[in-house]
């Protein structure tokens, strides 16, 4: 997950909400932004890991830097100062974040899905996710992963454009490592 993009997504869905949003809303907008991104050009917006919860996919980073519960203390501490959970919303603390990070395909998604889903309610949403996202599985009290694999497949890949797909993930991962050696 690149953690700063992940703060100008979140900002910028957070401002067409007046910067206040039902966090559950959010989690599902950028759910569904996600799937159509890897959908689109086999890459999700926010690298972020999915999970199977009782109401719906959710975003494993983004819900536990909102529930101030993020592994890395150091990053939720810099989330903190940027955004506050109040109640069951996520309110922006800084109204000017740039949108840098993220390509003109990413913005177009993010509004596509925004403008679909605007009006819809967070219990509209979970709903809807349930009955539109094959890959969530009901984790009946706890949580499961949910793979790229299988969003691919729900979103009516063929086996070889999957196998494909997921070797360019791995050689990427495998450069990424290397990099980061380097530097």
């Amino acid at each position: 997950m690149d953690f700063q993009k992940l703060i100008q997504v979140v900002n910028y869905i957070l401002k067409k909400y007046n910067f206040s949003l039902n966090y559950t809303k959010l989690i599902k907008l950028l759910y569904l932004a996600d799937k159509e991104a890897i959908n689109q050009n086999n890459i999700s917006i926010t690298g972020d890991s999915y999970f199977s919860f009782a109401n719906g996919p959710v975003l494993s980073g983004l819900y536990d830097l909102i529930k101030n519960n993020y592994h890395n203390k150091e990053l939720q501490q810099e989330w903190n100062t940027r955004f506050l959970k109040d109640g069951y919303n996520l309110v922006s603390l800084a109204e000017k974040i740039p949108t840098s990070k993220l390509s003109k395909l990413e913005l177009e998604i993010l509004d596509k899905i925004d403008n679909e889903y605007h009006d819809k309610t967070y219990s509209e949403l979970i709903t809807l996710t349930h009955e539109i996202c094959p890959e969530w599985k009901n984790p009946n009290g706890t949580s499961l992963p949910i793979t790229k694999k299988e969003i691919l497949q729900s979103l009516g890949k063929s086996q070889e454009e999957i196998d494909f797909i997921l070797e360019e993930d791995s050689i990427y991962e495998e450069e990424e490592k290397i990099f980061a050696t380097l530097k």
